[in-house]
């Protein structure tokens, strides 16, 4: 296995692949929903590096047509970085059909992104971009997929106090004809991460960033299979 290769999962059944070509933590996380009624695209998070994963792991350019939405689960750059490379990709082959991207409310980064990027090409871009901020509960459909947001908790590392702070941040519920793909995001365990897997609780946790291995994995048990990924990248490979 290479040392790229062990930030890969993948998983599938009759009416939709997940592939993550890749996650570490504090690098990159990309996830690609496909239906496989239509060969339509759903995104959950565009690290840094996406679009150059997705070419490696979908061998192809065209892939851009095929999107049909984005969800970003927090602003954090290993979730949002690769927004912009993403836009400029479609840009630069001429995709002509609006993107939808959910954002949690008030996710600046995501926002700074996108305005930034319709200031900059406003004149020469040749499809529309709308960013829908959803919360708690929110929902959005589209014609191939059917997404609930729920609020999770995700301590920001970047807090300059000693006061706790959570960032905007959201899981994801996606349904592709009758299957549900639960995303956490990053997370510590919580109800809101529990309610996308299972019926949720009420635990009791410090201020933590992410889930440990160990709740990830309770917490992945929940559902009938699951993948664990964003792991710390281990520099010694």
């Amino acid at each position: 296995m290479t040392p790229r290769e062990m930030y890969r999962s993948t998983w599938e059944n009759d009416e939709v692949s997940v592939n993550v070509p890749f996650s570490a933590a504090g690098v990159g996380t990309t996830i690609v929903l496909t239906s496989k009624f239509t060969g339509r695209i759903m995104l959950m998070d565009v690290g840094d590096g996406a679009v150059r994963d997705l070419l490696e792991s979908t061998r192809k350019t065209d892939f851009v047509f095929d999107i049909d939405l984005v969800a970003i689960s927090h602003g954090h750059f290993d979730h949002v970085g690769g927004l912009h490379t993403l836009l400029g990709f479609m840009r630069m082959l001429g995709r002509k059909e609006a993107l939808n991207i959910l954002i949690p409310t008030n996710c600046i980064e995501a926002i700074s992104i996108i305005n930034g990027f319709r200031q900059s090409y406003h004149e020469t871009l040749p499809f529309k971009i709308w960013y829908h901020e959803t919360t708690q509960g929110s929902e959005f459909d589209t014609d191939f997929f059917k997404v609930k947001s729920f609020g999770v908790e995700h301590f920001g590392s970047e807090c300059c106090s000693e006061e706790e702070t959570l960032m905007p941040a959201l899981g994801f519920r996606v349904q592709v004809g009758q299957s549900i793909i639960a995303y956490s995001g990053d997370t510590r365990i919580c109800t809101g991460v529990e309610a996308v897997v299972a019926d949720p609780v009420t635990p009791d946790v410090g201020s933590r960033v992410h889930l440990s291995v160990e709740e990830a994995t309770k917490l992945g048990e929940m559902a009938k299979a699951y993948l664990l990924i964003h792991r710390i990248p281990d520099i010694a490979t």
